[in-house]
C-alpha cells in the first residue's frame, strides 16, 4: 500500500483512465475520472468501501493511469477497455453477446437493407437494436412481403435476380425491374416503418395512389391500395404507448442476490417498436445507480444511433453531462430524463416488470424465449435448497380402496403447469392387501426403470403423497436404479409438511405462498388421476369388461364367458376345463386366461 500511494500522489489532476493491477499483472479494475489524482486516492481508504471494492484492492499492487484531454474521451476509453479486457471487478455484461441492428446506407443509390451486428458510426442509419438476429429476420421476411426492398450486398454487382425476387420480396433493382426513383420510394417506406412513422407512411402511401389513380395508373393505384391496406393492418400491431410522437427509450431494471438485467423499450414516434436486455452479473450490494451508469457508458457511447431521451428509473451520476456528451457525439440534443409524468411513470414500470419477467427466464430457464418461471417454482428451489429450479417435477399417489384394484399414478408439471400427455396410470401387481408402502415403491420402481430404457428426461424434483414412510419407500426404489441422488420430497396431507431426505423434522410452507399452492395442485392432481384409474378398473370389473384385458380374449369370448357364469367373480372362479366349455373357447385360451385371473384377477 505504500507503493500505491507513492504512484498515487504522483498523479495529476486531470482527466483520464485508471487500471487497477493485480502481482501478476492482471487488470482488476478499470475506471475513469475528471481528477484522476483525487478518485484514486479514495481507493486508499478502506473506510466505508464496498466489500467488493475492498476486496479488489486487497490483491491490488499495480496502477497505470491513461491521461486523456476531457472526461469524456475518459468515459469512451474506459468502455473500449473494459469491453476488450473484461475485468473482473468491473460492471458489465455477462456474455459477449452483439445486439443485432438493421443497418441502411441512404448515400448509395440503391440502399440495401442488412442485418448486421457490428454497428458503427459508418454514416449509414442503424435501427434497433433487436436481442435475436434469427427473430429479426422472421420480421424483416414479413415486412418485405409488402414493401420488396433488397437485402443483398450490392445490387449493381448481382448478375441474376434471386430467390427473393421470385417470392416477391424484393423488386429486383439489380435487373432493371424497377426506377431508382421508385425503389428510393420504397426504402423511405420502410424507414418510416422501422422508425415508427406510421401516419407519414399511411400518408405517403395514399397520395401515390391517388397521383396514380389521377394519371389513370388503375393497376398501380390498385397495387397501393392493397398495401397500404397490408400495412395498416401490419402497423396496427405495434403497440401505441404515447400520443406526443417522441423518440425515446426507456430502461428498467430488476435484482437478484447476484444479477441485474436492464430493459429496453425502444419507442419511436409514440410507438413501441422494440424492446432489449441487458444481463449483469453483480453482487446485490452494487446500486442500481452504479449498474445504469456502467450501462449508459458501454452501450450508448458505442452504438451509431442514439435517441432524443433516455428515461430512467432512478437518478444516475452526472445525467447532465452525460446528456451533454451524447449530444455533441450525435450532433442532435440527447436528454436522460426521470419520469415527470403518469405516462412515463407507467412506462418505467412496465419496463421494470419487462425486466423482471427477463431476468427470471435467464436465471431459471437459460437462454430460452419461450416460457417465464412459476413463482412456486422459484420458491420450492429456495424451500428445498435444490441447486437448479425443479421446472419439472413428477407427482405420485396411490389408489387402493377397500383392498381391490390398487392404482398408482404419475403425473407431470413442466414450470408449475400440468403436462397431461406425460401422464402415466399402473396397476398394482405385487401386493393385492393394502400396503401403500410397497405399493409407491413398486410404482416408483416401475416408472424410473421405463425412464431409464426409454433415454427420457429424469425430473428436477419426484413428490410423492404421504409422509416419511411413502419417502423412505420412493427412495429405495430410486436406489435401485442408481437414481438415490434425485432430489425427492413427501407432503403429508392432515399437516401439509414437505419432508425431505435432509429434512426429516418436515419443511413447513407459508400458507399462501406460491410453492405450498404448486405442491399442493401436484398432489390433488396425482390424487385425482389415481381414483381415476381405480374407478375405471372397478367399472370394468364389475362389468366384466376388464376380461377384455385377458389375452385372447375380445368382446365376442368376453361375452359368452359372462353369459355362461352370470359374473366376473364366477369367471374368477372356473376352473380350466369349466372355461373350456364355453362356446368359443379353447384348450390353449383357457389355459391362458385361467393364468391371467392368478395373477390379475
Amino acid at each position: 500500500m505504500v507503493d500505491l500511494a507513492e504512484l498515487v500522489n504522483d498523479l495529476p489532476d486531470l482527466p483520464g483512465v485508471y487500471l487497477w493491477k493485480d502481482e501478476k499483472g492482471q487488470i482488476l479494475y478499470i475506471g475513469k475520472s475528471k481528477y484522476l489524482r483525487r478518485r484514486v486516492a479514495s481507493y486508499l481508504n478502506p473506510n466505508g468501501q464496498f466489500r467488493r471494492t475492498a476486496e479488489m484492492m486487497f490483491a491490488a499492487r499495480d496502477l497505470d493511469t491513461i491521461v486523456t484531454s476531457t472526461e469524456r474521451e475518459a468515459l469512451v476509453l474506459e468502455a473500449t477497455l473494459i469491453q476488450k479486457h473484461r475485468p473482473p471487478y468491473n460492471i458489465k455484461l455477462k456474455d459477449d453477446r452483439r445486439h443485432a441492428w438493421i443497418r441502411v446506407d441512404i448515400r448509395n443509390n440503391y440502399p440495401v437493407f442488412e442485418i448486421t451486428r457490428d454497428a458503427e458510426r459508418d454514416g449509414a442509419v442503424y435501427y434497433g437494436p433487436y436481442g435475436s438476429t434469427k427473430r429479426l429476420e422472421r420480421f424483416m421476411d414479413t415486412i418485405r412481403k409488402f414493401i420488396p426492398i433488397a437485402m443483398c450486398k450490392d445490387p449493381k454487382k448481382v448478375k441474376r435476380a434471386c430467390m427473393d425476387f421470385h417470392l416477391d420480396r424484393c423488386t429486383g433493382p439489380c435487373e432493371g425491374h424497377i426506377s431508382e426513383e421508385e425503389y428510393r420510394s420504397l426504402v423511405d417506406q420502410m424507414c418510416m416503418y422501422l422508425e415508427g412513422r406510421s401516419d407519414e407512411l399511411a400518408q405517403m402511401l395514399e397520395d401515390q395512389m391517388n397521383e396514380a389513380s389521377k394519371h389513370m395508373e388503375f393497376e398501380n393505384a390498385a397495387e397501393l391500395r392493397d398495401r397500404l391496406t397490408d400495412m395498416q393492418i401490419l402497423m396496427s400491431r405495434q403497440q401505441v404507448v404515447e400520443f406526443k410522437g417522441a423518440n425515446r427509450d426507456v430502461l428498467g431494471i430488476s435484482r437478484t442476490e447476484q444479477a441485474a438485467l436492464v430493459e429496453l423499450l425502444i419507442i419511436r414516434n409514440g410507438r413501441l417498436i422494440g424492446q432489449d436486455n441487458f444481463y449483469f452479473d453483480v453482487d446485490l450490494d452494487t446500486p442500481d445507480q452504479d449498474i445504469l451508469t456502467a450501462f449508459v457508458g458501454q452501450f450508448y457511447f458505442t452504438i451509431p444511433r442514439v435517441p432524443d431521451q433516455i428515461i430512467l428509473p432512478v437518478e444516475i451520476p452526472e445525467m447532465d453531462q452525460l446528456s451533454e456528451w451524447l449530444t455533441e457525439s450525435d450532433e442532435h440534443e440527447v436528454k436522460f430524463l426521470l419520469p415527470s409524468d403518469q405516462r412515463s411513470e407507467d412506462l418505467v414500470d412496465m419496463a421494470n416488470m419487462n425486466a423482471y419477467r427477463a431476468l427470471r427466464k435467464i436465471l431459471i430457464l437459460g437462454e430460452s424465449n419461450e416460457e417465464i418461471v412459476h413463482d412456486g417454482v422459484k420458491q420450492l428451489k429456495e424451500a428445498l435448497r435444490l441447486t437448479q429450479a425443479p421446472m419439472h417435477i413428477e407427482g405420485f399417489d396411490i389408489a387402493n380402496i377397500q383392498g381391490t384394484d390398487p392404482t398408482g399414478s404419475c403425473v407431470v408439471f413442466i414450470n408449475g403447469d400440468p403436462d397431461n400427455s406425460k401422464y402415466r396410470m399402473f396397476k398394482i401387481q405385487g401386493k393385492t392387501t393394502p400396503d401403500d408402502y410397497a405399493m409407491m415403491n413398486e410404482i416408483i420402481f416401475r416408472r424410473y426403470k421405463g425412464v431409464l430404457a426409454r433415454g427420457d428426461a429424469l425430473p428436477d424434483l419426484i413428490l410423492v403423497d404421504g409422509g416419511k414412510g411413502q419417502l423412505s419407500s420412493a427412495h429405495k426404489a430410486l436406489s435401485q436404479h442408481g437414481l438415490e441422488y434425485l432430489p425427492l420430497a413427501a407432503l403429508a396431507k392432515r399437516e401439509e409438511m414437505l419432508y425431505t431426505r435432509d429434512a426429516k423434522d418436515g419443511i413447513e410452507l407459508e400458507i399462501s405462498s406460491p410453492a405450498l399452492r404448486l405442491v399442493q395442485s401436484i398432489r390433488d392432481e396425482a390424487h385425482r388421476f389415481a381414483q381415476k384409474y381405480h374407478h375405471k378398473l372397478r367399472e370394468k370389473r364389475f362389468t366384466g369388461s376388464i376380461l377384455e384385458e385377458a389375452p385372447g380374449i375380445g368382446p365376442k369370448r368376453r361375452q359368452a364367458l359372462l353369459d355362461s357364469f352370470g359374473s366376473f367373480n364366477a369367471v374368477k372362479d372356473a376352473t380350466v376345463e369349466e372355461l373350456r366349455e364355453v362356446e368359443g373357447m379353447t384348450q390353449k385360451s383357457a389355459a391362458a386366461l385361467r393364468k391371467w385371473l392368478d395373477e390379475h384377477g
